[in-house]
């Protein structure tokens, strides 16, 4: 019975990691072609500072009205929701590279958040329902 090596969570995750950051790293050498060294330093300090901006104003504000809502003994729900995503953008804002400056951008504006809000809430509700993460937490396989 020699069965084909099936990969566990962490070798896909890993693997998922070392494509994005090899796809960082042609991106980055893309734009400096294009706009030179300097020009990616600064574009890449601007989004740095603009995330860390960002992420504070629109996390504090998302921060009261989780507040808010359980202040009243309702859920925070989209609020939770919605500060996760700032988080994770502001992160990603911080972070070198200019695909995950367009990410962490999209993550931190109303008006495309809720697409990752919605991504989060479905990958919370399995997580949940199958037993507090089924697979997902198993690392040693």
């Amino acid at each position: 019975m020699n069965k084909a090596r099936q990969w566990g969570f962490m070798q896909k995750f890993m693997l998922g990691i070392a494509a994005y950051i090899v796809a960082e790293v042609i991106v980055i050498m893309l734009v400096a072609r294009w706009i030179g060294g300097a020009g990616v330093v600064l574009l890449m300090a601007g989004t740095a500072v603009l995330g860390g901006v960002l992420a504070r104003t629109r996390g504090r504000k998302a921060w009261e009205e989780m507040r808010l809502r359980m202040g009243r003994g309702e859920p925070p729900g989209h609020a939770l929701l919605d500060g996760l995503c700032i988080l994770g953008g502001g992160l990603l804002l911080v972070l070198p590279g200019f695909i995950g400056d367009i990410v962490g951008l999209t993550m931190l504006l109303p008006f495309t958040r809720g697409f990752y809000r919605a991504r989060l809430y479905r990958l919370l509700e399995r997580l949940f329902r199958g037993g507090g993460g089924g697979k997902f937490f198993i690392i040693g396989r």
